[in-house]
């Protein structure tokens, strides 16, 4: 299991999910940040989810909020300038798997959305300072 959040689309015409480079030419879908729980189906503490802050990539931390509860599913980035972000993981359904070739996901474990509580804010910090959130797509210049 890799405790990263990924940047993935949604392919409906193969029913699961691939990045953004491996779609077909002149394909849209919109990403979503996903997430994969641990063996017990339980989230881990915490997921490294990249961001672009004024044009540098940087890794920080999705971290769970309620520290005492394994079930929790609200979990927060915190940040030296923008404050903190929250997002609520939810699932997904286990029968939407990962159809690319990234060999990192090839055994995966059905995926989770990392989804924000407060898109305003995120939209605005993205507008007014060039920060936003891209996740993981297991590339080389990725890792």
């Amino acid at each position: 299991m890799n405790s990263l959040v990924y940047y993935l689309c949604f392919f409906s015409q193969g029913g699961g999910f691939l990045f953004p480079d491996e779609l077909p030419p002149d394909y849209y879908s919109p990403g979503l940040f996903l997430i994969e729980p641990n063996q017990n189906g339980e989230y881990p503490y915490s997921f490294s989810f990249d961001a672009m802050d004024n044009g540098k990539r940087v890794s920080l931390n999705l971290v769970r909020a309620d520290e005492g509860n394994p079930r929790s599913t609200l979990y927060v980035v915190r940040t030296k300038h923008y404050g903190s972000f929250w997002f609520n993981l939810e699932r997904v359904n286990p029968f939407l798997p990962y159809l690319g070739t990234r060999p990192q996901l090839k055994n995966h474990r059905s995926f989770g959305v990392a989804i924000t509580t407060d898109s305003v804010k995120l939209e605005r910090v993205c507008h007014k300072f060039d920060f936003y959130f891209i996740g993981s797509t297991l590339r080389e210049e990725d890792l």
